[in-house]
């Protein structure tokens, strides 16, 4: 499956460019795999560069800014980052 997702990134980001947020939709499929597989290091800029585009694109109150922040919110907690995970979630 990784391999798969790498190239969907790759390819999205190639057609439609990394601030497509259908490209940030298939970042965020890669960081929630790597957080699948414990490779919390990988996941981590994944996740918040989602949420960068996800913001600036898309605008703080949309659904899937939304999505995207609850997803780095639940990276934070898979890693022992309460601290962190926890204004995300509010």
């Amino acid at each position: 499956a990784l391999p798969l997702a790498e190239r969907v990134v790759r390819t999205r980001e190639g057609v439609l460019g990394a601030e497509h947020p259908d490209t940030a939709t298939a970042v965020g499929n890669l960081a929630l795999l790597y957080q699948a597989m414990g490779r919390y290091d990988e996941a981590l800029p994944l996740a918040e560069r989602v949420v960068r585009t996800c913001e600036g694109v898309l605008g703080a109150e949309h659904p899937d800014t939304a999505t995207a922040v609850n997803n780095l919110a639940s990276l934070h907690q898979a890693m022992g980052r309460y601290v962190e995970a926890l204004p995300l979630a509010e």
